[in-house]
């Protein structure tokens, strides 16, 4: 079949297929006159064309919106020419419309390129096509929450899409020149095993895939890739390079370790549980023998403060491996009044134990209640994550100070504070946590509290830490915040809404004789 000599034409049906009008370049190239074509039926004017037209185009097509493409060829090497079939079905009308155009990609793919050159349409079809593609293509590439790749053995790359400025916005040039770049960036403890998952998985060009960390500049910031390539194998299976992409999984990541420290704490919740129970009754016994001989015991009898501290001490054990299983609880407590400096208080019996014993520890707690209504376990967790960092940075004769404030709404809040000033929006409790230690370097005050932060060791710190009280703060409506010189010692706020102004709790009197309970059953616990 010749090519036709339109650029785009129409013809109307009737409802039974049958030509009512047809353009004259359409009546050209089949040879025949606009009036001779009336009356005739399209499906069998096409079939005497061209028989595979005619397999393509059923007895009824033209009653429903169609598109087609119609090969001018049975010859598969001159497949890549054809016609492009668009019929648009009304009530009692149909409009077909021809235009000349290239096969679908699948049969381009296969068809012979030669004939293209003979026809300028087809070029120029061709040429809008490819633009169209690779204009999409870039679309992808710019939008795909990744980062596209091509990289050779020595490590440099070849091609990287641009994402990757937003990883090594002043370095990622230099990648394409320098390989020990890349393997720099992954950490010293993931780098092995990525050397050994190429090395193991580049034999064969099939997909792979790994997950490493990489430390993100100008802070050293910690973040997980999902790295997944192919190896660019030839004929002769020489490995060259990679084609791959880089996916930042941090999130997923921050995910599975919220699973894994959940399955942690229930393993370690039924351990503990079953320990202190054995532990707790050796302690009863202590305590029970200490305080039968004590109550036996003169005044005046030497042994008798020895047996006192004895009787004292097996008591706070009890309580301190109790409140040690409080901090593993499997699911958060509900929330409820708990007055700030009760909890605070009893905290310190840990935060004694982790502070040298060389080093300070003061507080100033007030003597006012300061009801909040919050989670006590995760309160807890918080001024121990705080107390530990507080730790780390001070020397062994350090001081650090824990302090506890009532503020009124609007009362100026965390003095110094890196992202102050504040004014407190509601009526609160400022706690306050200072430490005389070598202070926060200003290279790191933006990332302390992301996940996986950590200027500690892998093996003493996840980076979790202030992540989880910033979460705890926020979820109570609170603010979380630093004041740090270095050198001089760092200081880190925390603000809550009291209980009234909360927006849980609307009755004064109610608050305050829940509070008044609260109070005593604590009392009461600790006698």
């Amino acid at each position: 079949m010749k090519s036709p000599n339109f650029e785009n034409c129409q013809i109307g049906l009737d409802e039974n297929g049958e030509i009512l009008k047809a353009s004259e370049a359409f009546a050209f190239w089949v040879g025949k006159s606009s009036d001779d074509l009336i009356g005739l039926k399209f499906r069998t004017l096409m079939s005497s064309l061209d028989e595979r037209w005619g397999a393509e185009l059923h007895n009824k097509f033209h009653l429903e919106d169609k598109e087609c493409f119609l090969p001018l060829s049975s010859d598969d090497q001159d497949s890549s020419l054809g016609i492009y079939l668009n019929c648009s079905c009304y009530s009692k009308l149909s409009v077909v419309s021809l235009s000349c155009a290239l096969a679908p990609h699948e049969s381009l793919k296969k068809a012979f390129m030669g004939d293209l050159m003979n026809d300028p349409r087809a070029l120029a079809n061709t040429l809008i096509r490819l633009q169209k593609a690779e204009s999409r293509l870039a679309d992808y590439v710019s939008n795909f929450p990744g980062i596209f790749f091509t990289q050779r053995l020595d490590m440099t790359f070849s091609y990287l899409s641009k994402g990757i400025r937003n990883v090594f916005p002043t370095e990622y040039h230099e990648l394409s020149r320098n390989g020990g770049l890349f393997l720099n960036k992954i950490l010293e403890q993931d780098r092995e095993l990525f050397q050994h998952e190429l090395n193991s998985n580049s034999k064969k060009k099939e997909t792979f895939s790994l997950s490493y960390r990489i430390r993100i500049p100008p802070n050293d910031q910690i973040s997980y890739l999902l790295d997944i390539r192919t190896p660019i194998i030839t004929k002769t299976k020489k490995l060259l390079g990679y084609d791959g992409v880089f996916i930042d999984v941090t999130r997923q990541a921050i995910a599975e370790h919220r699973l894994s420290n959940s399955v942690w704490r229930e393993g370690l919740a039924t351990l503990t549980n079953g320990l202190v129970h054995d532990f707790s009754n050796l302690m009863a016994g202590i305590y029970s023998i200490s305080e039968l001989y004590h109550g036996m015991m003169k005044k005046d009898d030497p042994m008798a403060n020895g047996m006192g501290q004895i009787k004292k001490s097996s008591m706070q054990a009890q309580k301190l491996v109790r409140r040690i299983i409080d901090l593993h609880r499997e699911k958060a407590a509900q929330r409820s009044i708990h007055d700030l400096r009760l909890l605070l208080r009893d905290q310190m019996d840990l935060i004694g134990i982790i502070i040298p014993r060389s080093a300070k520890i003061q507080n100033d707690f007030g003597s006012e209640p300061i009801p909040a209504f919050i989670e006590e376990t995760g309160f807890r967790q918080v001024i121990l994550n705080l107390a530990i960092n507080a730790r780390d940075a001070i020397s062994k004769t350090g001081k650090i100070r824990i302090s506890a404030r009532r503020v009124k709404k609007g009362e100026s809040i965390m003095k110094g504070a890196s992202k102050g000033p504040y004014l407190a929006n509601v009526n609160g409790a400022e706690i306050s946590l200072t430490d005389n230690g070598k202070g926060i370097p200003e290279n790191i005050s933006k990332k302390l509290f992301e996940p996986f932060f950590t200027t500690k060791e892998s093996s003493i710190g996840s980076g979790f830490g202030l992540y989880n009280s910033k979460l705890f703060i926020e979820d109570h409506n609170g603010k979380i915040d630093f004041a740090s010189m270095p050198g001089q010692g760092s200081t880190f706020y925390l603000f809550l809404p009291l209980v009234e102004d909360d927006g849980l709790v609307r009755n004064k009197k109610r608050v305050r004789r829940a509070t008044k309970e609260f109070v005593k059953a604590r009392k009461k616990t600790a006698q």
